[in-house]
């Protein structure tokens, strides 16, 4: 099965202002110094070993979201907000469009 594959052109990230509440809200500030790993999931897909070593520049492998779906931040794996893919600069960025529900464990 062939994917026909469309390139997408992302706008640059203006700079007005969308709000000025936290995305993450602690009540312990000292956290602030604490470093962690923050990534963003695209997507993803399911394949066999087979058909990625039949893969060549130029292929296509079509993840499991649609263009215009949010994409997840996560936070040392931990999925804690959502956002829309933007261009800053030369690089990628996320515009963050939601914030996930904290729980609380008893």
């Amino acid at each position: 099965m062939t994917a026909i594959a469309n390139d997408i052109e992302l706008e640059p990230l203006g700079s007005a202002a969308l709000g000025d509440q936290p995305v993450l809200n602690t009540p312990w500030p000292f956290l602030g110094a604490v470093k962690v790993q923050v990534s963003v999931r695209v997507g993803t897909a399911r394949t066999s070993v087979a058909e990625l070593l039949d893969m060549k520049q130029g292929s296509v492998l079509a993840l499991d979201r649609l263009v215009d779906e949010p994409l997840d931040v996560l936070v040392d794996g931990h999925v804690v907000a959502r956002g829309m893919l933007v261009a800053v600069g030369d690089h990628f960025g996320v515009r963050i469009t939601e914030a996930a529900a904290a729980t609380s464990k008893s």
